[in-house]
């Protein structure tokens, strides 16, 4: 399908030819016999009836690819400003007219004011219900010219996922939950305004006229059709509507409400046209019409196209029933509903950052989407603002959150706001670990419920699946390139490479057409958050050590772990061995410093730093739990326990004065554990495999290593 497909229309059948049949002529110009142009030709008769336009140089074609839409007539020109088509305000259908507020006319299709009570408040449900009855009415409706050229309810039956066979390609998506959504929704539209209906005794609720697959084609015809109500914004009519609302008593519908909320709005004759990303395209509001002007030069033949703005696939699926390959616009929504009382939940009641998305949502962005082309740094490339603040809230530590809850605003958001200048890299490091963690979880959901990766592959058996393919891969790709983001930032911050050594680490790990996104995001940000080699595993931080300190720090902890049986007895997990490690060389090595051992600069600052975050005359920090029992929920961690039995196990064998006595003192222990707790980044273990990374140390599907920041 080419960028420029379009959506179904006008009970065009799957069994016609897919050539195009030859164009109708308008506006005074040679008619085609074809019949399939008789209700379309008839849509343009009622339009120009009413003082509307369409361009004399424009006419209608089909193809069943297409369906029907506007091409420029053979040898013809369109130029820059020329207005295409216009639609009169009085053909306009809206909520407007459902509640017959003049000049926007109900035509004598009035609800009873008790329905239309109940439903001034809902203009979603109450456009549909006025819509279904001008269906249900036929010839006798003033708009039964428009709605004879709409898809037919059938069609609109025919567009659901609702066989399982078009189901499953849809599985592993947001989409599977969101059309289920949306038809739970509008279900109980119908069903509470049924009952409104009946109650109230209308003729066309209680005899069966009103079907819930009349309700679902009303409901898709506003929701793929409409435009919003922005385009009567500075039209006379609404002016008029406004102005006479406020000198009528009956308060049933707040009108000055329903303008700002905005609504949906049907415009024949305009809503022909095909959506083209990136078309430019002008909306005209003049006098009693809307119209829309092109900004481009059309070519004889050339498809006339509108902008239905910044859409996605997902957005386009859901509401048009059609996807674009290589969708700029595209992007995947994570959703993050924080608990009520949450430091999340918190956060969002402050101020909102500018950046922030209105309705708090999450986008991963394609790297082709304007926002990933517009972003500062490769971190937020493909992330959105949004995104990366919430991650980072439900990433902090404690030191962290104590920032934001002093300032009252996310680090993210200073941070960001500051040049992107980061007190310490650590949060977003841990945002980033967890995101990728989230990609690879949903790249693979996705690939493991792909039909076209069954056994046998399935391939898509008409346009519903075809469309879904479309999406589904584009959705594949824009988190598996969100997956190389991370293992490229990560594994940098891991690592003491060069760039392109990095590149040529993860190259093997992702697909050709993934890494070369990456290549082209990498040569659009050159700029980072992150740094090198901030990442330290136990190995790394004994190799910046002096060699005989180096020997000396692993004699002492190969001593717990492989004399004494208490670990074994108690059968310490590799994590509690590993985060172990860490607390005893953060207290040997602050031992030493506060001995006046000359360490490495690197080593020295951090320390420095680590002291004043984490006092160790401070309780809080230095600590040493009792042997217990403890109330339920104060207990300390089993590995804490278990390091401190193992150090009191070897306390007769300590030398007085030692070294090594000096290094494990109980309180200097309890303090290197709790700063590794707040400090350490947990990282998907692929990160840590190289040749320099003993297999020991790493640890399941998640590796613990230490935030050291570089000075």
């Amino acid at each position: 399908m080419e960028p420029d497909a379009t959506r179904l229309e006008g009970g065009v059948g799957a069994s016609r030819s897919d050539s195009a049949t030859p164009p109708l002529r308008m506006n005074g110009q040679a008619h085609s016999t074809t019949d399939i142009f008789d209700k379309h030709r008839r849509l343009v008769d009622w339009v120009l009836a009413n003082d509307g336009y369409f361009h004399p140089h424009a006419q209608i074609a089909f193809s069943r690819r297409k369906g029907f839409h506007a091409v420029v007539a053979d040898e013809q020109t369109l130029f820059a400003g020329a207005r295409i088509a216009s639609c009169p305000v009085p053909i306009t259908m809206s909520v407007l007219n459902a509640l017959d507020i003049e000049p926007f006319s109900s035509h004598g299709s009035s609800f009873p004011k008790s329905f239309l009570r109940n439903q001034a408040h809902k203009p979603e449900s109450l456009q549909a219900f006025f819509l279904m009855e001008q269906l249900v009415i036929g010839e006798q409706s003033w708009w039964a010219p428009y709605i004879a050229t709409l898809p037919t309810v059938d069609d609109v039956t025919d567009m659901q996922f609702e066989e399982e066979a078009d189901v499953i390609w849809l599985e592993g998506t947001n989409l599977k939950g969101g059309i289920s959504a949306q038809v739970a929704k509008w279900k109980e539209m119908y069903l509470q305004g049924m009952g409104q209906l009946k109650q109230a005794q209308w003729p066309n609720a209680l005899d069966g006229s009103y079907t819930w697959p009349k309700f679902r084609w009303a409901a898709t015809i506003f929701g793929s059709r409409s435009f919003t109500s922005q385009v009567l914004d500075d039209t006379p009519p609404a002016d008029l509507a406004r102005l006479r609302y406020r000198s009528n008593d009956d308060d049933s519908s707040d009108l000055v409400r329903l303008f700002s909320d905005r609504f949906g709005v049907l415009l024949p004759l305009l809503d022909l046209l095909n959506h083209k990303p990136g078309a430019k395209v002008e909306w005209q509001a003049r006098y009693s019409f809307v119209g829309l002007q092109i900004l481009e030069n059309y070519q004889s033949g050339q498809e006339l196209c509108n902008n239905y703005g910044p859409r996605d696939n997902e957005g386009l699926l859901l509401a048009y029933g059609f996807t674009i390959p290589d969708n700029p616009f595209d992007h995947l929504v994570i959703s993050i509903r924080p608990p009520p009382g949450s430091p999340l939940a918190t956060t969002r009641t402050w101020k909102q950052d500018l950046r922030s998305d209105p309705e708090r949502r999450c986008f991963i962005f394609d790297y082709r989407h304007p926002q990933s082309k517009s972003a500062t740094t490769l971190e937020s490339s493909v992330f959105s603002f949004e995104l990366l603040d919430s991650i980072s809230v439900l990433c902090a530590n404690e030191r962290e959150m104590q920032i934001m809850f002093t300032r009252q605003q996310t680090i993210m958001s200073y941070c960001l706001g500051q040049e992107s200048k980061f007190e310490d890299g650590r949060i977003i490091l841990a945002t980033l670990s967890q995101l990728l963690k989230e990609c690879s979880n949903r790249a693979s959901r996705l690939r493991a419920t792909d039909p076209a990766q069954a056994h046998p592959p399935v391939t898509p058996a008409n346009s519903k699946q075809r469309n879904a393919k479309v999406y589904r891969d584009s959705q594949l790709s824009i988190v598996e390139t969100a997956v190389a983001v991370c293992k490229y930032v990560l594994t940098f911050a891991a690592s003491e490479s060069t760039h392109q050594t990095v590149l040529d680490e993860i190259r093997s790990t992702l697909s050709a057409s993934v890494f070369q996104n990456l290549e082209h995001l990498l040569e659009r940000h050159s700029k980072q958050l992150t740094h090198q080699s901030e990442l330290l595993t136990v190995a790394a931080i004994m190799g910046m050590l002096p060699n005989d300190l180096s020997i000396s720090l692993k004699k002492c902890l190969s001593e717990p772990e492989t004399n004494l049986t208490i670990l074994k007895e108690d059968a310490m997990s590799m994590g509690n061995l590993e985060k172990s490690r860490f607390a005893v060389i953060l207290a040997a090595l602050y031992s030493d410093y506060t001995y006046g051992v000359k360490l490495p600069h690197r080593v020295t600052q951090w320390l420095k730093q680590v002291a004043e975050w984490y006092p160790q005359d401070s309780e809080s920090w230095a600590y040493v739990p009792t042997p217990g029992p403890w109330a339920p929920g104060e207990e300390p961690p089993d590995g804490l326990m278990t390091l401190l039995t193992a150090r009191a196990a070897m306390s007769p064998t300590f030398p007085a004065e030692s070294q090594v006595k000096r290094w494990l003192r109980p309180e200097r222990l309890c303090w290197g554990w709790n700063v590794m707790e707040e400090e350490m980044v947990r990282v998907p273990s692929s990160i840590l495999v190289r040749e320099d990374i003993p297999d020991e140390m790493v640890l399941g599907d998640s590796s613990i290593v230490l935030y050291w920041q570089r000075y």
